[in-house]
């Protein structure tokens, strides 16, 4: 693994424990972002946009063990290219945030 590869992974497992602690809303800090002015947008990029990110990037660190594969390329990258997608649409049209991903204790705020 080259230190893009290892940059990549440690980014993407950063930014995918603070999304979840985020996302479990156990402390008041946790839950801060439910209260900013940006609202809407902030809400779209921690439930959605971040976890996608998160996913594109530990996905894309992965790609350094699949070098000379063709089958694991096509494993990896499948994926890599639908969260891209998703996170494509959700960065630029005004989709709403799926239930889906709304913590519970959200919901019910």
């Amino acid at each position: 693994m080259d230190l893009i590869h290892a940059l990549m992974l440690v980014g993407g497992l950063a930014l995918a424990a603070h999304t979840t602690w985020q996302h479990l809303g156990r402390s008041p800090a946790a839950r801060r972002w439910t209260r900013t002015v940006q609202g809407d947008l902030t809400r779209r990029s921690v439930l959605v946009v971040r976890p996608l990110l998160s996913v594109v990037l530990v996905l894309g660190a992965l790609t350094a063990f699949t070098e000379g594969s063709t089958g694991a390329n096509v494993a990896v990258a499948g994926p890599i290219a639908i969260a891209l997608v998703v996170l494509l649409a959700y960065l630029v049209l005004p989709l709403p945030v799926p239930r889906v991903v709304q913590p519970r204790w959200y919901r019910h705020a």
